[in-house]
């Protein structure tokens, strides 16, 4: 398959500041023969985190046919991030079609320098006079910090439980990001839902797509939904209609769970029904495309029904009548294992003697 885009990089590395920043630039060219958008996607390796960085005025652009965009990749590691080398890379892809036309950059690195030590400075003796308002400003500084509880937005995490509006992005190594309604943020990559707006972290909308490399915000999960993978709402996720859950089915104000199991009736969307194998089937009558999705375990002229267990015409040599249904001997297990498992049902095997 020809590529989608072809990309460069301005340079094979860049030395971070001391503060922990940086930048770098990719070129980015439309190899599609066609005007489309794409979605420029920061793909960290190894012990590099995601949150570190950011895309220069937004991940995705309008290219002209034969067009060519520039993509500026802005880093910011936390304080206390291991001084080494990180490497990342820029996935390109189509937003109309990301399973099949994209493409990967070169692999380019970031260095992550030292702490410098700290350096001694002669005591300042005219602080004695202003001890009295240093007392006052560390007080207020103190009272600050115990109202927060916890490390700021974009700090470690490890072993700590971030301050108020605050949530760990992940297990130990993780870094503290804004929850809904959080205060503070000055990009997406500081809030949970990945979105930050007029320096509040908001809702993370519904409907995101989530191609190849791609993740979806807290609380949501990438869904294959009329061939397009879409951030959908993970199962207990409040709802206020089906399409927004990924289970699809959003029932009392709740997304259900979204793996087809089930215990009971109510946890399987209408018409389906709990089986007793914990899996939610459609009863007869219901519209089917598959055996697989009916309790009968039969499909037929798109709707779910009891087999029948004669074969009309009757099977010739070699054939054995299954549910109604003509199968060589040697595919008897496979068939008995896939289509007839439901309880109860019984399995006529007649071979003929023609």
């Amino acid at each position: 398959m020809p590529r989608a885009f072809d990309i460069t990089a301005a340079t094979e590395s860049v030395n971070l500041s001391a503060s922990g920043q940086g930048e770098l630039a990719f070129t980015v060219s439309n190899a599609l023969r066609a005007p489309v958008r794409a979605r420029a996607t920061v793909m960290m390796a190894g012990q590099a985190q995601r949150e570190w960085a950011s895309v220069s005025g937004g991940e995705e652009r309008d290219f002209a046919l034969d067009g060519t965009q520039q993509f500026t990749v802005k880093l910011q590691v936390p304080p206390g991030t291991p001084p080494g080398r990180y490497t990342f890379h820029l996935l390109v892809t189509n937003v109309a079609n990301p399973d099949e036309q994209y493409a990967d950059g070169p692999t380019v690195a970031f260095i992550v320098p030292e702490a410098a030590p700290p350096q001694k400075k002669p005591f300042p003796w005219w602080i004695v006079v202003l001890a009295a308002g240093v007392l006052l400003i560390v007080g207020a500084v103190v009272a600050i910090l115990a109202g927060r509880g916890g490390p700021d937005v974009g700090e470690p995490c490890e072993g700590a439980e971030c301050g108020k509006g605050l949530a760990c992005s992940g297990a130990d190594g993780g870094v503290c990001l804004g929850e809904d309604g959080f205060k503070g943020c000055k990009e997406d990559a500081q809030c949970l839902s990945l979105r930050c707006a007029e320096g509040r972290c908001a809702e993370a909308e519904l409907g995101r797509n989530c191609g190849p490399g791609d993740t979806c915000p807290a609380r949501q999960k990438c869904t294959t939904l009329q061939g397009t993978r879409t951030c959908l709402r993970v199962p207990e996720e409040a709802c206020s209609g089906d399409g927004q859950c990924s289970s699809l089915y959003c029932k009392d104000g709740r997304c259900t769970r979204d793996d087809g199991k089930c215990e009971g009736n109510d946890e399987c969307r209408p018409p389906s029904l709990c089986h007793t194998n914990k899996l939610c089937l459609l009863p007869d009558g219901q519209d089917c495309t598959t055996n697989g999705v009916c309790i009968s375990g039969f499909c037929q002229g798109g709707k779910c029904q009891q087999a029948p267990m004669t074969c009309t015409p009757p099977c010739s040599r070699f054939f054995s009548c299954v549910a109604g249904r003509c199968v060589r001997f040697e595919l008897l297990p496979r068939v008995n294992e896939e289509i007839f498992k439901a309880p109860g049902r019984g399995v006529i095997l007649k071979p003929r003697n023609e």
